[in-house]
């Protein structure tokens, strides 16, 4: 299947196709379901006009998040995950196998913000019109997630992202803790920090999440 995206994204023919049957998404911001992020990002939207969600820091919890939720009950739909990095790891998702067939993930040259806009577009075509993708063809197009790069995708991870994505804070040790308490409590410190979340934060507002 993966042989296949390739080949279609090599095929400049669909992309007209595909801007003709999802060019509703192109004028506002993707509705991710969730909530605090469609919240945040809709602000952001208003104030600069750029419908993408450009995610930095420690992105791909976030990005783990979202893609199980879209393929996931009750929303069943596919995207495609455009991986410029090499750091996305599907085994993160949380998903089902029978949802996981549906996220599309693809790992190009690293190229330039005119060639990765051409990717896009023609993966759309692909998705929706390519004999390869027939089995997510009952499911409704979201859109693509693009890992490393910017100037393409509705959701992109990068340097320099506008939402910005780091561990929630823990409360420090106490002040004047000696080193042996410190190390005494140093299992349960970690499990609160394993417990604590990430926190998503931009000048539009945020939110904190846990993956899973």
């Amino acid at each position: 299947m993966l042989h296949c995206l390739r080949a279609a994204l090599l095929d400049p023919a669909a992309a007209a196709a595909s801007s003709h049957h999802s060019g509703s998404g192109r004028h506002g911001v993707k509705v991710t379901h969730m909530d605090e992020l469609d919240e945040v990002a809709a602000r952001h939207f208003r104030d600069t006009q750029a419908a993408a969600v450009s995610v930095s820091g420690r992105s791909l919890p976030l990005l783990y998040k979202l893609v199980s939720s879209l393929v996931a009950p009750p929303h069943r739909q596919t995207l495609l995950v455009l991986d410029l990095d090499g750091r996305f790891d599907a085994t993160r998702l949380t998903c089902g196998a029978d949802d996981l067939r549906h996220v599309y993930v693809q790992r190009p040259a690293r190229s330039s913000p005119e060639h990765l806009r051409a990717l896009v577009a023609d993966a759309e075509g692909f998705m929706l019109y390519d004999a390869a993708a027939q089995a997510s063809r009952s499911r409704q197009w979201w859109g693509t997630v693009v890992v490393g790069g910017l100037g393409a995708g509705d959701i992109t991870a990068g340097w320099n992202g506008w939402l910005r994505v780091d561990r929630d804070q823990v409360q420090a040790f106490a002040l004047g803790m000696s080193a042996d308490e410190a190390l005494a409590q140093r299992d349960a410190r970690q499990e609160a920090v394993d417990a604590a979340g990430w926190a998503a934060t931009s000048p539009w507002g945020g939110f904190v999440f846990h993956e899973g």
